[in-house]
């Protein structure tokens, strides 16, 4: 039997083999990856309505942000390149344990396809990063430290604060997005334009509605030496806003208006200090349809974050203090809404790939705000790899060690 078994894989291998020399002739595909975890302590303590609502410091093994993906690039002839990318998250700590939406399915993170050309830049069509990447300035975030070294306040993932009654919800700006079309335009005097439009959820709106969502995005990156600059600004037309009891059904004139500026620059003592400032705001049009809550159309926050990083050798030191205000046009007027946070952090590297880092964060909630460490892991209450909401009011810590691992 064992034999058998042997002989039937030895053939049906000596016919895939050419099929796989074959799709491997046709371009260059590479595969890659990074597997991020770390164990700490966290608690949320100080909630508003008492101890009760505290949640108790415990252990945690954390993922955070791990990823497999595949891109790759054809000549096509006279500068031209056919482009693509297919990239999927996981949950190193417990796979099965919560599906979001970087993880759980294939092309959950940035995947696209596309055209690239040598004096006119690329197109990419797919589920792509907007209001997002934030280049050198995003430094500490991808992958040298824990997801809760930077965190939604500051708008990683957007604007997201809950409070009584929904005094201080706003709906988030967005982030990674489907339905997108990207143009990328060639680096001119260290300057790289880019367009991105897109349909989220537009093409699903149900028969009857005439909500048609639709989200437009400019960015412009400089890039000179020890100088990096960032402009971002994005409209998210006729979509669901998470205080005014609009659904997708009634989100005809809801806007989500976002805007960034950001600023660093890189010392001789290889230490980089950087400066980012955002608006985000939101509209309602939903009229009659209002949430018994709601007294003024709009809500906008302001967020700031400054960072330091320094480098010696392998290891590098790092420091962040964030700040998020109240929310402006919120009921009794978003008063205590706004949140504080503060980072410190090392990192050792043993190689290229291979990063040894810990780290302590903090943030202090406003007595109506409930802000939380960034989290990709997801999963519903309960399961494995679920962090508990945090109350109002409550401070979320978190100290620990981890290994970030990129292939």
């Amino acid at each position: 039997m064992m034999k058998k078994t042997l002989l039937t894989v030895a053939v049906a291998g000596a016919f895939a083999a050419p099929a796989i020399v074959l799709a491997q002739s046709t371009g260059n595909v590479t595969i890659y990856g990074r597997v991020n975890m770390s164990f700490d302590r966290y608690s949320a303590t100080g909630a508003t309505a008492g101890a009760a609502a505290d949640v108790q410091a415990r252990n945690r093994v954390y993922d955070n942000g791990s990823r497999l993906g595949f891109r790759g690039a054809e000549d096509l002839g006279n500068g031209l390149q056919g482009i693509f990318q297919i990239e999927s998250g996981f949950n190193g700590d417990a796979s099965a344990g919560g599906v979001a939406a970087s993880t759980g399915t294939l092309g959950t993170r940035q995947t696209f396809v596309g055209l690239k050309g040598k004096d006119w830049g690329e197109v990419r069509l797919g589920r792509q990063e907007v209001f997002w990447i934030n280049g050198k300035l995003d430094a500490v975030y991808l992958g040298m430290q824990s997801n809760g070294f930077f965190n939604s306040m500051w708008a990683v993932q957007g604007i997201t604060a809950a409070g009584a009654t929904g005094n201080g919800v706003m709906s988030a700006a967005p982030a990674r997005t489907d339905n997108t079309v990207s143009y990328i335009a060639p680096t001119f005097n260290n300057l790289t334009f880019k367009a991105q439009y897109a349909t989220p959820i537009g093409e699903s709106t149900p028969a009857g509605s005439g909500v048609k969502q639709s989200l437009t995005a400019l960015d412009l990156t400089y890039d000179n030496g020890p100088w990096y600059g960032l402009a971002t600004w994005v409209k998210n037309s006729d979509v669901a806003l998470a205080w005014d009891g609009s659904t997708q059904i009634t989100a005809a004139g809801n806007t989500i208006d976002a805007w960034r500026l950001g600023l660093g620059y890189t010392f001789p003592t290889k230490t980089m200090l950087s400066l980012m400032y955002e608006k985000v705001k939101n509209h309602t049009g939903n009229g009659a349809g209002l949430a018994a809550n709601v007294t003024n159309p709009d809500r906008d926050r302001r967020n700031m974050i400054l960072t330091a990083i320094h480098t010696m050798g392998n290891s590098r030191l790092f420091a962040t203090y964030g700040t998020g205000s109240d929310v402006n046009g919120a009921v009794a007027g978003g008063a205590g809404t706004g949140a504080k946070q503060w980072g410190l952090g090392a990192s050792y590297s043993f190689s290229k790939r291979s990063h040894l880092y810990g780290y302590y964060v903090k943030i202090d909630n406003g007595a109506n705000a409930n802000y939380q460490f960034i989290s990709f892991n997801g999963g519903a209450a309960g399961s494995t790899n679920a962090t508990p909401a945090t109350a109002l009011g409550a401070d979320p810590t978190a100290y620990g060690v981890g290994i970030s691992h990129h292939f």
